[in-house]
């Protein structure tokens, strides 16, 4: 494991890591209720993380996702180091 800056930004473009991404994103959206972004953020964490987001990062979320998707919040969550180690 490393945490170079040019690994991280491979990780975030790598078909592989999109591709993940995606398939998180479909399965939050059939789990969360509706249309409701805020559901959809803390599911992603509670997939990925295995908690819930604070409130600072549940704004930054969904802020995101008032100008593009979820599968680029899942991307990050996923290329995240709290993603990468385990404590």
């Amino acid at each position: 494991i490393s945490t170079t800056p040019l690994q991280a930004l491979n990780l975030l473009n790598s078909d592989f890591v999109q591709e993940q991404a995606d398939r998180l994103a479909d399965r939050v959206i059939k789990e969360s209720t509706g249309d409701d972004i805020e559901a959809q953020v803390r599911r992603s964490f509670q997939l990925v993380f295995s908690r819930d987001p604070d409130d600072e990062e549940l704004a930054a979320c969904i802020e995101v996702l008032k100008e593009a998707d979820l599968s680029l919040v899942c991307r990050s969550l996923i290329n995240s180091n709290e993603f990468a180690f385990l404590p």
